[in-house]
């Protein structure tokens, strides 16, 4: 099971009703407002509570200090592509999806990921290991949001297939390519962003509709994988914004 030790990100779980398997509270904890919100919208959802010893509670991640509450999740399960466009379409929905080549570093999968949740995305495609991408460091860095997105896990040239049979317009994001602002990304689109070092590897980025790049000073020549995907993941929002209101 997955842990998850902060208590906004479990609050802002249960209030997304995602249930957990249990939440283990420190004994005679001084509970402030939003303990007694966690502990009352738990036990509104009937999820087990189990109350031990502070001395016995986990260390925090830094090591230093006992924790007050703790979460424990099942390890998000994944969807098939299928499944999910019969999902989407079903409900009327554009696909929005997101696909990572080989991104491996918890912090930025974990904050590419909250970014997504957040701009909206329906999907999340990925191919590595399951253990390096469901683990308590991407729960962490995404706040949690990792267990509330749609997940696929394929190889990233299958997904661009299915993709393409299904009409959506795939963007690499790669040095090179046309400046993401100057692009039409409206209807139904992904985003493919890649590893940290070397980005969306020329084999993948042959395989999809256009590559993207974000425009940068001199001197500077890529930003952090998380960074970029925020950019041209919120500049597809905007102009969907901007669409909707005209």
């Amino acid at each position: 099971m997955l842990r998850v030790r902060n208590k906004k990100v479990i609050l802002e779980l249960l209030q997304g009703e995602v249930v957990f398997e249990k939440l283990v509270v420190a004994e005679n904890l001084d509970q402030d407002d939003l303990t007694r919100k966690i502990v009352s919208q738990a036990r509104s959802m009937n999820i087990l509570i189990e109350t031990i010893p502070r001395s016995k509670m986990e260390k925090r991640r830094t090591g230093q200090s006992h924790e007050a509450i703790i979460g424990f999740l099942k390890s998000p399960r994944t969807v098939s592509i299928k499944d999910l466009f019969d999902n989407l379409y079903g409900q009327g929905k554009e696909p929005f999806f997101l696909l990572l080549n080989k991104v491996d570093f918890p912090n930025n999968l974990g904050v590419m990921i909250r970014a997504a949740f957040a701009a909206g995305i329906n999907g999340v495609i990925f191919q590595s290991l399951t253990e390096e991408f469901f683990n308590e460091d991407v729960v962490h860095f995404s706040m949690g949001t990792i267990v509330r997105i749609p997940l696929i896990k394929m190889s990233i040239f299958e997904a661009l297939k299915e993709l393409k049979k299904n009409n959506i317009k795939t963007f690499a994001l790669q040095m090179g390519g046309r400046v993401y602002f100057e692009e039409d990304l409206s209807g139904p689109v992904a985003f493919v962003l890649g590893a940290e070092k070397q980005g969306v590897s020329d084999t993948v980025s042959s395989r999809c509709d256009k590559k993207l790049s974000i425009p940068m000073s001199s001197g500077i020549d890529s930003l952090n994988v998380s960074s970029a995907a925020s950019i041209v993941l919120y500049e597809k929002v905007r102009r969907e914004t901007l669409r909707i209101k005209k």
